[in-house]
């Protein structure tokens, strides 16, 4: 009998990751421990992000530039598809 798969397993991929989740995961990873998982934490003067009424284009340059004690996240985030995930989870944490 002849097989594609050399390992003899019938394997199935996990499920792939959903873009809200990458951004939830992102967040958690680099903003959690000063905004806290919900936004509100506040830690070392971070900021309550779920008061936040900034606009994209000002949200996305103090992702990647940070302001007064944010470090920026430009580098830690790698591309701009991850800030604008990590973007896209923030929005939701609005009240």
């Amino acid at each position: 009998m002849v097989s594609c798969s050399s390992s003899g397993d019938n394997a199935k991929p996990g499920p792939l990751e959903t873009p809200e989740v990458a951004g939830e995961n992102l967040f958690i990873m680099h903003c959690a421990a000063c905004h806290g998982d919900d936004g509100k934490l506040g830690a070392s003067g971070a900021k309550d992000l779920t008061a936040s009424r900034l606009d994209d284009a000002a949200l996305t340059k103090i992702i990647k530039e940070g302001k007064n004690g944010m470090p920026p996240m430009k580098e830690l985030l790698v591309n701009n598809q991850n800030i604008q995930l990590v973007l896209a989870h923030i929005k939701k944490l609005r009240n």
